[in-house]
Protein backbone atom coordinates (compact mmCIF):
# COMPACT_ATOMS: atom_id res chain seq x y z
CA UNK A 1 0.00 0.00 0.00
CA UNK A 2 1.30 3.42 -0.94
CA UNK A 3 2.03 5.49 2.19
CA UNK A 4 3.37 8.50 0.34
CA UNK A 5 2.48 11.94 1.71
CA UNK A 6 1.20 13.74 -1.40
CA UNK A 7 -0.13 17.17 -2.33
CA UNK A 8 -3.42 15.76 -3.62
CA UNK A 9 -5.51 13.29 -1.58
CA UNK A 10 -5.70 9.71 -2.85
CA UNK A 11 -9.06 8.33 -3.90
CA UNK A 12 -10.51 5.83 -1.42
CA UNK A 13 -12.13 2.88 -3.21
CA UNK A 14 -14.52 2.38 -0.28
CA UNK A 15 -16.05 5.78 -1.04
CA UNK A 16 -17.72 4.30 -4.12
CA UNK A 17 -20.28 2.79 -1.76
CA UNK A 18 -21.07 6.26 -0.39
CA UNK A 19 -22.31 7.73 -3.67
CA UNK A 20 -25.55 9.68 -3.37
CA UNK A 21 -27.52 9.22 -6.59
CA UNK A 22 -30.31 11.45 -5.32
CA UNK A 23 -27.98 14.46 -5.55
CA UNK A 24 -29.36 17.31 -7.64
CA UNK A 25 -27.22 20.11 -9.02
CA UNK A 26 -27.89 23.62 -7.72
CA UNK A 27 -28.94 26.19 -10.29
CA UNK A 28 -26.06 28.62 -9.64
CA UNK A 29 -23.24 26.40 -10.89
CA UNK A 30 -22.29 23.88 -13.55
CA UNK A 31 -20.05 20.84 -13.04
CA UNK A 32 -17.06 20.23 -15.31
CA UNK A 33 -14.18 17.78 -15.55
CA UNK A 34 -11.57 20.22 -14.20
CA UNK A 35 -10.86 23.87 -13.54
CA UNK A 36 -9.49 24.51 -17.02
CA UNK A 37 -12.71 23.22 -18.63
CA UNK A 38 -14.84 25.32 -16.28
CA UNK A 39 -12.74 28.37 -17.15
CA UNK A 40 -13.01 27.69 -20.88
CA UNK A 41 -16.80 27.35 -20.96
CA UNK A 42 -17.26 30.23 -18.54
CA UNK A 43 -15.13 32.49 -20.74
CA UNK A 44 -16.88 31.27 -23.87
CA UNK A 45 -20.20 32.27 -22.34
CA UNK A 46 -18.82 35.68 -21.32
CA UNK A 47 -17.49 36.33 -24.84
CA UNK A 48 -20.78 35.35 -26.48
CA UNK A 49 -22.52 37.88 -24.22
CA UNK A 50 -19.92 40.62 -24.68
CA UNK A 51 -17.75 40.02 -27.80
CA UNK A 52 -15.84 43.27 -27.21
CA UNK A 53 -13.89 41.56 -24.43
CA UNK A 54 -10.52 40.49 -25.87
CA UNK A 55 -7.85 41.35 -23.32
CA UNK A 56 -7.41 38.99 -20.39
CA UNK A 57 -5.18 40.15 -17.52
CA UNK A 58 -3.62 37.22 -15.70
CA UNK A 59 -0.94 36.95 -12.99
CA UNK A 60 2.60 36.18 -14.11
CA UNK A 61 2.71 33.55 -11.34
CA UNK A 62 0.34 31.03 -12.88
CA UNK A 63 0.06 27.32 -13.61
CA UNK A 64 0.37 26.56 -17.37
CA UNK A 65 -2.98 24.73 -17.21
CA UNK A 66 -4.76 28.07 -16.82
CA UNK A 67 -3.29 29.27 -20.13
CA UNK A 68 -4.74 26.43 -22.19
CA UNK A 69 -8.35 27.65 -22.37
CA UNK A 70 -7.21 31.26 -22.87
CA UNK A 71 -5.05 30.36 -25.86
CA UNK A 72 -7.74 28.06 -27.22
CA UNK A 73 -10.15 31.02 -27.28
CA UNK A 74 -7.45 33.16 -28.97
CA UNK A 75 -7.58 35.84 -26.30
CA UNK A 76 -4.93 38.50 -25.90
CA UNK A 77 -3.03 37.73 -22.69
CA UNK A 78 -1.59 40.55 -20.58
CA UNK A 79 0.39 39.50 -17.52
CA UNK A 80 0.39 41.50 -14.30
CA UNK A 81 3.14 41.04 -11.75
CA UNK A 82 3.00 39.15 -8.46
CA UNK A 83 5.80 39.71 -5.94
CA UNK A 84 7.41 37.27 -3.49
CA UNK A 85 4.71 38.07 -0.92
CA UNK A 86 2.01 37.15 -3.47
CA UNK A 87 0.97 40.82 -3.66
CA UNK A 88 -0.39 42.20 -6.93
CA UNK A 89 0.85 45.18 -8.95
CA UNK A 90 -2.13 47.43 -8.25
CA UNK A 91 -0.70 50.48 -10.02
CA UNK A 92 -0.35 48.56 -13.29
CA UNK A 93 -3.93 47.34 -13.16
CA UNK A 94 -5.36 50.74 -12.23
CA UNK A 95 -3.58 52.32 -15.21
CA UNK A 96 -4.57 49.70 -17.80
CA UNK A 97 -7.94 48.19 -16.92
CA UNK A 98 -11.13 49.35 -18.65
CA UNK A 99 -14.59 48.00 -19.46
CA UNK A 100 -13.22 45.79 -22.25
CA UNK A 101 -10.92 43.81 -19.95
CA UNK A 102 -11.23 40.52 -18.11
CA UNK A 103 -9.11 39.99 -15.00
CA UNK A 104 -8.37 36.52 -13.67
CA UNK A 105 -7.75 36.68 -9.92
CA UNK A 106 -5.93 33.70 -8.40
CA UNK A 107 -6.52 32.94 -4.73
CA UNK A 108 -3.17 31.25 -4.10
CA UNK A 109 -2.77 28.14 -1.94
CA UNK A 110 -6.08 28.55 -0.09
CA UNK A 111 -5.56 32.24 0.77
CA UNK A 112 -7.74 35.01 -0.59
CA UNK A 113 -6.51 37.72 -2.90
CA UNK A 114 -7.32 41.38 -2.14
CA UNK A 115 -10.97 41.35 -3.17
CA UNK A 116 -11.63 44.81 -1.77
CA UNK A 117 -9.19 46.15 -4.37
CA UNK A 118 -10.65 44.11 -7.23
CA UNK A 119 -14.25 44.97 -6.35
CA UNK A 120 -13.29 48.65 -6.18
CA UNK A 121 -11.55 48.36 -9.57
CA UNK A 122 -14.66 46.77 -11.05
CA UNK A 123 -16.86 49.58 -9.71
CA UNK A 124 -14.55 52.15 -11.34
CA UNK A 125 -14.03 50.44 -14.70
CA UNK A 126 -16.88 47.92 -15.24
CA UNK A 127 -14.27 45.26 -16.01
CA UNK A 128 -15.12 41.55 -15.78
CA UNK A 129 -13.66 39.55 -12.87
CA UNK A 130 -13.05 35.79 -12.70
CA UNK A 131 -12.11 34.20 -9.38
CA UNK A 132 -9.77 31.19 -9.69
CA UNK A 133 -10.36 29.10 -6.57
CA UNK A 134 -8.61 25.90 -7.66
CA UNK A 135 -6.42 26.14 -4.52
CA UNK A 136 -9.19 27.57 -2.35
CA UNK A 137 -12.20 25.28 -2.42
CA UNK A 138 -13.51 26.00 1.09
CA UNK A 139 -11.83 29.32 1.93
CA UNK A 140 -13.67 32.56 2.61
CA UNK A 141 -12.87 36.27 2.54
CA UNK A 142 -14.54 38.58 5.06
CA UNK A 143 -16.83 35.68 5.98
CA UNK A 144 -17.99 35.25 2.37
CA UNK A 145 -17.17 32.14 0.33
CA UNK A 146 -14.63 32.83 -2.41
CA UNK A 147 -16.90 31.27 -5.01
CA UNK A 148 -19.20 34.28 -4.48
CA UNK A 149 -16.57 36.76 -5.67
CA UNK A 150 -16.11 37.75 -9.31
CA UNK A 151 -18.58 37.68 -12.19
CA UNK A 152 -17.66 34.03 -12.56
CA UNK A 153 -15.68 31.75 -10.27
CA UNK A 154 -14.44 28.20 -10.55
CA UNK A 155 -12.65 25.65 -8.36
CA UNK A 156 -11.01 22.23 -8.56
CA UNK A 157 -12.17 19.17 -6.63
CA UNK A 158 -9.26 16.81 -7.27
CA UNK A 159 -6.67 19.23 -5.95
CA UNK A 160 -8.46 19.35 -2.61
CA UNK A 161 -10.62 16.22 -2.26
CA UNK A 162 -10.13 12.48 -2.89
CA UNK A 163 -12.13 12.57 -6.13
CA UNK A 164 -11.35 11.65 -9.73
CA UNK A 165 -12.40 14.93 -11.35
CA UNK A 166 -14.60 17.94 -10.91
CA UNK A 167 -14.96 21.71 -10.91
CA UNK A 168 -17.85 24.01 -10.11
CA UNK A 169 -18.38 27.00 -12.38
CA UNK A 170 -20.38 29.66 -10.50
CA UNK A 171 -22.34 32.43 -12.20
CA UNK A 172 -22.37 35.43 -9.87
CA UNK A 173 -23.27 37.93 -12.59
CA UNK A 174 -26.77 37.22 -13.90
CA UNK A 175 -25.80 38.69 -17.30
CA UNK A 176 -23.58 35.65 -17.80
CA UNK A 177 -25.86 33.08 -16.22
CA UNK A 178 -26.24 29.85 -18.16
CA UNK A 179 -28.59 26.93 -17.66
CA UNK A 180 -27.20 24.37 -15.23
CA UNK A 181 -26.14 21.06 -16.74
CA UNK A 182 -25.77 17.97 -14.57
CA UNK A 183 -24.91 15.43 -17.26
CA UNK A 184 -22.10 13.18 -16.12
CA UNK A 185 -19.77 10.79 -17.91
CA UNK A 186 -18.06 7.51 -17.14
CA UNK A 187 -14.52 7.80 -15.68
CA UNK A 188 -11.84 7.77 -18.38
CA UNK A 189 -8.81 5.48 -18.39
CA UNK A 190 -6.51 8.02 -16.74
CA UNK A 191 -9.01 8.53 -13.91
CA UNK A 192 -9.36 4.78 -13.40
CA UNK A 193 -5.57 4.54 -13.02
CA UNK A 194 -5.69 7.48 -10.62
CA UNK A 195 -8.37 5.68 -8.62
CA UNK A 196 -5.86 2.90 -7.94
CA UNK A 197 -3.04 5.24 -6.88
CA UNK A 198 -3.41 4.45 -3.18
CA UNK A 199 -2.55 0.82 -3.96
CA UNK A 200 0.69 1.72 -5.71
CA UNK A 201 3.77 0.30 -3.92
CA UNK A 202 6.01 3.02 -2.50
CA UNK A 203 9.03 1.85 -4.52
CA UNK A 204 7.24 2.82 -7.77
CA UNK A 205 7.94 6.52 -8.21
CA UNK A 206 6.07 7.16 -11.47
CA UNK A 207 2.56 8.61 -11.28
CA UNK A 208 -0.63 6.70 -12.09
CA UNK A 209 -2.97 8.72 -14.28
CA UNK A 210 -2.14 12.00 -16.05
CA UNK A 211 1.42 10.79 -16.50
CA UNK A 212 2.48 13.50 -18.96
CA UNK A 213 3.80 16.72 -17.49
CA UNK A 214 1.47 19.70 -17.79
CA UNK A 215 4.48 21.92 -17.17
CA UNK A 216 5.65 21.15 -20.71
CA UNK A 217 2.60 22.86 -22.22
CA UNK A 218 3.34 24.82 -25.39
CA UNK A 219 0.78 27.25 -26.86
CA UNK A 220 1.89 26.30 -30.40
CA UNK A 221 1.82 22.55 -29.76
CA UNK A 222 -0.78 19.79 -29.68
CA UNK A 223 -2.07 19.74 -26.10
CA UNK A 224 -5.18 17.62 -26.56
CA UNK A 225 -3.98 15.21 -23.91
CA UNK A 226 -4.41 18.00 -21.36
CA UNK A 227 -7.20 20.05 -22.85
CA UNK A 228 -9.73 19.17 -25.54
CA UNK A 229 -13.02 21.15 -25.30
CA UNK A 230 -14.63 18.91 -27.92
CA UNK A 231 -14.20 15.86 -25.66
CA UNK A 232 -16.51 14.77 -22.86
CA UNK A 233 -15.87 17.66 -20.48
CA UNK A 234 -18.32 17.11 -17.61
CA UNK A 235 -17.56 15.67 -14.19
CA UNK A 236 -17.35 11.86 -13.92
CA UNK A 237 -20.38 10.17 -12.37
CA UNK A 238 -18.44 8.84 -9.35
CA UNK A 239 -17.13 12.27 -8.33
CA UNK A 240 -20.43 13.93 -9.23
CA UNK A 241 -22.24 11.72 -6.75
CA UNK A 242 -19.57 11.93 -4.05
CA UNK A 243 -18.47 15.53 -3.70
CA UNK A 244 -21.40 16.63 -1.53
CA UNK A 245 -20.28 14.13 1.13
CA UNK A 246 -17.10 16.15 1.62
CA UNK A 247 -18.94 19.46 1.60
CA UNK A 248 -20.66 18.23 4.75
CA UNK A 249 -17.24 17.84 6.45
CA UNK A 250 -15.78 21.29 5.78
CA UNK A 251 -14.99 22.06 9.43
CA UNK A 252 -13.06 18.80 9.88
CA UNK A 253 -11.15 19.23 6.60
CA UNK A 254 -10.23 22.82 7.44
CA UNK A 255 -9.12 21.92 10.98
CA UNK A 256 -6.84 19.09 9.83
CA UNK A 257 -5.32 21.13 7.02
CA UNK A 258 -4.61 24.03 9.38
CA UNK A 259 -2.90 21.71 11.90
CA UNK A 260 -0.74 20.19 9.16
CA UNK A 261 0.07 23.67 7.84
CA UNK A 262 1.34 24.73 11.28
CA UNK A 263 3.36 21.50 11.56
CA UNK A 264 5.47 22.49 8.54
CA UNK A 265 5.73 26.10 9.73
CA UNK A 266 7.17 24.90 13.05
CA UNK A 267 9.43 22.27 11.45
CA UNK A 268 11.15 24.01 8.54
CA UNK A 269 14.26 26.03 9.43
CA UNK A 270 13.89 29.79 9.03
CA UNK A 271 17.53 29.97 8.01
CA UNK A 272 16.72 28.18 4.73
CA UNK A 273 13.31 29.58 3.79
CA UNK A 274 11.43 32.81 3.24
CA UNK A 275 8.01 32.40 4.85
CA UNK A 276 5.15 34.40 3.33
CA UNK A 277 4.13 36.29 6.44
CA UNK A 278 1.15 38.09 4.91
CA UNK A 279 -0.64 34.75 4.44
CA UNK A 280 -2.81 34.85 7.54
CA UNK A 281 -4.16 31.47 8.64
CA UNK A 282 -7.49 32.52 10.15
CA UNK A 283 -10.74 30.61 10.70
CA UNK A 284 -11.88 31.38 7.15
CA UNK A 285 -8.84 29.79 5.49
CA UNK A 286 -8.62 26.20 4.29
CA UNK A 287 -5.02 25.95 3.06
CA UNK A 288 -4.18 23.82 0.03
CA UNK A 289 -0.48 23.36 0.87
CA UNK A 290 2.23 24.95 2.99
CA UNK A 291 4.00 27.35 0.57
CA UNK A 292 7.41 28.89 1.21
CA UNK A 293 10.41 30.09 -0.78
CA UNK A 294 13.81 28.43 -0.63
CA UNK A 295 16.62 30.97 -0.19
CA UNK A 296 18.59 29.50 -3.09
CA UNK A 297 18.44 26.70 -5.68
CA UNK A 298 20.67 24.36 -3.68
CA UNK A 299 18.26 24.53 -0.73
CA UNK A 300 15.28 24.00 -3.04
CA UNK A 301 16.77 20.83 -4.55
CA UNK A 302 17.96 19.65 -1.14
CA UNK A 303 14.42 19.63 0.25
CA UNK A 304 12.87 18.05 -2.85
CA UNK A 305 15.42 15.22 -2.54
CA UNK A 306 14.83 15.09 1.24
CA UNK A 307 11.17 14.49 0.51
CA UNK A 308 11.85 11.87 -2.16
CA UNK A 309 13.94 9.82 0.29
CA UNK A 310 11.15 9.96 2.88
CA UNK A 311 8.19 9.38 0.53
CA UNK A 312 6.99 12.98 0.97
CA UNK A 313 5.96 14.80 -2.20
CA UNK A 314 7.45 18.33 -2.22
CA UNK A 315 7.09 20.26 -5.46
CA UNK A 316 8.58 23.39 -6.97
CA UNK A 317 5.54 25.40 -8.16
CA UNK A 318 6.50 28.01 -10.71
CA UNK A 319 6.58 28.58 -14.43
CA UNK A 320 9.30 29.49 -16.91
CA UNK A 321 8.15 33.00 -17.77
CA UNK A 322 11.07 35.39 -18.09
CA UNK A 323 9.21 38.14 -16.21
CA UNK A 324 8.47 35.93 -13.19
CA UNK A 325 9.75 37.27 -9.89
CA UNK A 326 13.13 35.60 -9.22
CA UNK A 327 12.20 34.49 -5.71
CA UNK A 328 8.95 32.92 -6.87
CA UNK A 329 11.01 30.56 -9.05
CA UNK A 330 12.10 28.91 -5.79
CA UNK A 331 8.59 28.38 -4.40
CA UNK A 332 8.13 25.01 -2.70
CA UNK A 333 4.81 23.44 -1.76
CA UNK A 334 4.64 21.00 1.18
CA UNK A 335 1.67 18.57 1.47
CA UNK A 336 -0.99 18.99 4.16
CA UNK A 337 -3.73 16.54 3.13
CA UNK A 338 -6.23 16.11 5.99
CA UNK A 339 -6.12 12.31 6.28
CA UNK A 340 -2.47 12.45 7.45
CA UNK A 341 -0.91 13.70 10.68
CA UNK A 342 2.06 15.70 9.41
CA UNK A 343 3.39 16.47 12.90
CA UNK A 344 3.53 12.74 13.71
CA UNK A 345 5.12 11.94 10.34
CA UNK A 346 7.84 14.54 10.91
CA UNK A 347 8.47 13.25 14.46
CA UNK A 348 8.92 9.74 13.03
CA UNK A 349 11.24 11.12 10.32
CA UNK A 350 13.47 12.68 12.97
CA UNK A 351 13.58 9.45 14.98
CA UNK A 352 14.81 7.55 11.96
Amino acid sequence: MNKQLTIQPNFNIIDIFKMDFSHKNKSNYELYKSGRYALYFGLKNILSTNPKLKNVYIPSFVCPQVLMPLNSLKLNLVFYQIDENLLIDKDFLEKNINSECIIIVINYFGFSSDWEFFDSLKNKTSCTLISDNCHSLFSKYKGKELNQYGDLSFNSFRKNLPLLSGSQLFYNNMDYKNSANIKMRSPNLSELFYMMRSFKPSFIKSRLGDTKLVGHYRPDGNNKYFFDPSSENKIDLISGNLFNNYFKCVHSITSHRQKNYRAWLNYLPQSEFIFINNLILDKDTTPYVFPCIAKNEDIMHKWIQWGNRRNISIINWSNKREDLNTKLRLMLLFPIIPDKNVKKILEDVDKN
